[in-house]
């Protein structure tokens, strides 16, 4: 397959879990061509979900392999995104290894939802949430346009943000807070980055068949003293496609947005949601 991203280089964050929405756009963006570094945080293997312990999954270093056997240069870092040192070691490594960067994905994402209300969270739950979410869009972001605004070859940054994004949900907390921001942030650096070819533009997710949305129904089955299946029934009957996302199907929309089809689309959030919400 190949949709014209030949030569370019992308990151791509959250990138680690095999049943992830970052792996996937990591993968399709291999597949159209790019070579792709995909940064992941740093997790200890004990701590990956049983499905991943039981294929040997390697985190970021499975995608990076994944990449490479699509014939493409794939790189791997394990990064704590919410620290500004780690961010510009991203930027460096990658022009290091590769000499460019076109594509820059902020997928990496922390939630905890459907768990508590506002006033029942701690400050700490909050701040890293934020950190994560927001700050560490901030820092990768500002890093990876001070090297593409020199370089004047133009590029894409795409955010990732969310249906929590679109419209509030409770026990969202501060997912929901940064995910309305990345929308705003979105549209911001799309009027800055104009001028240097640069577009900006955002996803926004529903509810996709991924180990975080996995966690999200338990946690909200918990409070309310029902069952994970139970809580996705009720998210499903008001969606009306009726069934999740697929993670490829997240990666299709970022593969447009980093295509030559998207040169004239800035500071657009697309919903990639089977209908719910429809604003």
């Amino acid at each position: 397959m190949s949709g014209g991203l030949e030569g370019k280089v992308a990151i791509v964050t959250g990138a680690a879990r095999h049943r992830g929405i970052g792996r996937a756009i990591a993968v399709r963006l291999a597949e159209d061509g790019a070579d792709v570094v995909a940064v992941g945080s740093p997790r200890p293997p004990e701590s990956f979900p049983e499905a991943e312990r039981a294929i040997g999954w390697k985190g970021a270093t499975g995608v990076a392999g994944e990449i490479e056997a699509l014939g493409r240069r794939g790189m791997a870092i394990d990064a704590d995104l919410s620290k500004k040192e780690e961010a510009e070691r991203i930027v460096s490594e990658t022009i290091a290894r590769f000499g460019r960067i076109d594509i820059l994905v902020n997928n990496a994402g922390l939630a905890y939802c459907g768990e508590r209300n506002l006033w029942e969270i701690d400050d700490k739950e909050w701040y890293d949430v934020v950190d994560v979410n927001l700050n560490g869009v901030y820092l990768l972001t500002s890093r990876v346009m001070r090297h593409m605004v020199p370089a004047g070859h133009g590029g894409r940054i795409i955010n990732i943000s969310s249906s929590a994004g679109r419209m509030g949900a409770p026990q969202y907390g501060a997912y929901c807070a940064t995910k309305w921001g990345i929308i705003g942030l979105t549209q911001m650096l799309a009027i800055e980055a104009a001028p240097h070819r640069i577009t900006v533009n955002a996803v926004a997710p529903g509810s996709v068949d991924t180990d975080m949305m996995d966690a999200t129904f338990g946690n909200m089955a918990t409070r309310f003293g029902a069952d994970a299946a139970a809580m996705k029934g009720l998210v499903l009957r008001v969606t009306p496609l009726g069934r999740q996302g697929r993670p490829d199907e997240i990666a299709a929309a970022v593969a447009y947005f980093a295509s030559a089809d998207a040169d004239w689309v800035t500071g657009q959030t697309l919903n990639v949601n089977g209908g719910n919400p429809m604003n």
